[in-house]
């Protein structure tokens, strides 16, 4: 009966162990991609917020008058379409 209960107290330990061991680790890789994901995001924002600035100026300098007209085109132009003689 000893014999009996020691390899039951030993299976249960193992397999306690088992699931403590699993868990630390699953931990630890939701953790790291927890992470990379959290970086992702903020490089993401970063290159939100940089083309929004570059927005911004190109319409900043539209309405200053920096830039030439866009609807006027240039001088000697011929659209693609246009039908020779």
């Amino acid at each position: 009966m000893k014999l009996i209960l020691q390899i039951a107290f030993g299976a249960f330990l193992g397999a306690f162990a088992s699931q403590f061991t699993f868990d630390a680790w699953r931990s630890h890789q939701e953790g790291i991609a927890k992470a990379a994901e959290e970086k992702l995001q903020a490089e993401q924002e970063k290159v939100r917020l940089e083309q929004g600035e570059r927005i911004r100026a190109l319409l900043m300098q539209g309405r200053q008058g920096n830039t030439p007209n866009a609807s006027k085109p240039p001088a000697g132009f011929v659209p693609d379409d246009a039908r020779g003689p």
